[in-house]
């Protein structure tokens, strides 16, 4: 089977977005990224947009020629002072002092997911509810879920440093 390569400038993977360090800029560095994917023979996606906004009391991660099987997104606070709230960030997971375990992993369509912020662990449903907001240090990672093309970008990519993932920079609108 073909890997598919994510290929910057190729086709347009558009984020409107930010980084929270300055408004609104969506041109590449600091403000944002514009970059493109690139599906293949194995199925993927070719001719994918990708917009994320925090607004409406949560999360909207929009797509546009998303692949039909779908997509993980994942969440992790990675600059808290502390003890970071990783539970939904679909690869590491979080182990409260209790010894409770969470690890949430939220499925999206071909056209997106829109998540709604909670303020209790308890509330939490994959692919509906966050305990994430737009006041946190967010870092997002998405793959799809018929190649294993994975995506990261956000507050600090390194989170997710050694999965083979395209790091697209910026966060998404909002922060």
């Amino acid at each position: 089977m073909t890997k598919n390569l994510l290929i910057l400038g190729t086709v347009l993977f558009a984020m409107a977005c930010t980084d929270g360090k300055d408004s609104g800029d969506t041109g590449t560095g600091d403000g944002g990224t514009d970059g493109g994917a690139d599906g293949g023979s194995d199925g993927g996606t070719t001719g994918l947009t990708m917009d994320c906004e925090w607004a409406g009391g949560g999360l909207d991660v929009t797509l546009t020629g998303g692949d039909s099987a779908g997509y993980w997104v994942g969440l992790a606070e990675t600059d808290c002072g502390g003890q970071c709230w990783t539970g939904e960030d679909c690869v590491y997971g979080y182990v409260a002092s209790s010894g409770t375990s969470y690890n949430y992993c939220h499925p999206a369509s071909a056209s997106g997911v829109f998540l709604s912020t909670v303020d209790n662990f308890d509330a939490i449903v994959e692919g509906s509810t966050t305990i994430h907001s737009a006041a946190l240090n967010n870092t997002y990672f998405m793959e799809e879920v018929s190649t294993g093309t994975c995506w990261i970008w956000g507050y600090d990519t390194s989170y997710y440093g050694g999965l083979g993932c395209t790091d697209i920079g910026g966060g998404c609108t909002g922060e």
